[in-house]
């Protein structure tokens, strides 16, 4: 009996939104079955509460392609982790497996930083990049300033108390990590700490700013359909 594809299913950055995945819709086949995860702006946003919260959404018995961006890297881990025979793979996409900053900062007043409109400036150095369009910067900002300035901080919290042993190390599930080769936000050392926590990972680096998917949709959906691919392959010698 032929195995279904899976279905690929995005998890947002910290944003939590699915309205950044806009370019990458474009560039996938239209015989691709897609879901496009957006999280709850209320109750608790630790990474165990997510991931429960989506264990409810991702109920449906069907193989998926979990691909999760940045901030959801870890919500990702562990449903790979609690639903083994219904997720067939995983990519990160400028992801990590511990906190990227230093834990201390979570100290700070996190919340007022947030109510604060970031500069255009700061946007393309961190995320998108120095040559994104006026309208891709635009839509990006309107994505932020539409959430909480609570929710935003909370979220950060919750990566800064991440640490690498909070992670299943999953050897048997297929993963791949898309890196950014210029990445501002997810330091070269967090990045590192990812690929060595998962050796079995198929790694590539990619030159562009820590928003992959949205500056290098194609490339990364290219990506994804051969990992895809290659896996499907290698179950069908091995049954």
């Amino acid at each position: 009996m032929k195995q279904r594809p899976p279905i690929w299913t995005f998890l947002p950055g910290l944003h939590g939104s699915a309205e950044l995945f806009s370019g990458v819709k474009q560039h996938i086949p239209a015989s691709v079955e897609t879901d496009y995860v957006e999280y709850p702006t209320e109750g608790p946003q630790s990474y165990s509460a997510l991931a429960a919260s989506l264990n409810e959404h991702l109920a449906s018995g069907n193989p998926r392609l979990i691909i999760a961006e940045s901030f959801s890297g870890p919500i990702a881990l562990r449903l790979a982790a609690s639903r083994p025979d219904e997720i067939s793979g995983v990519v990160l996409v400028a992801s990590f497996c511990d906190a990227p900053m230093h834990p201390g900062i979570a100290l700070l007043p996190l919340r007022p930083l947030f109510m604060v409109q970031p500069p255009h400036a700061a946007l393309r150095h961190f995320l998108i990049g120095d040559d994104v369009s006026d309208g891709e910067l635009i839509d990006l900002q309107n994505v932020i300033k539409s959430l909480p300035s609570s929710l935003l901080a909370s979220r950060v919290r919750t990566v800064l108390a991440l640490q690498e042993q909070d992670n299943p190390p999953l050897p048997d599930m297929p993963i791949m990590l898309l890196q950014a080769q210029h990445d501002h936000l997810v330091p070269w050392k967090a990045q590192q700490k990812l690929e060595t926590y998962y050796p079995h990972a198929e790694v590539h680096w990619i030159e562009s700013p820590h928003f992959i998917l949205q500056r290098h949709s194609m490339l990364c959906v290219e990506h994804i359909r051969k990992f895809i691919s290659d896996h499907s392959a290698e179950r069908l010698v091995q049954n």
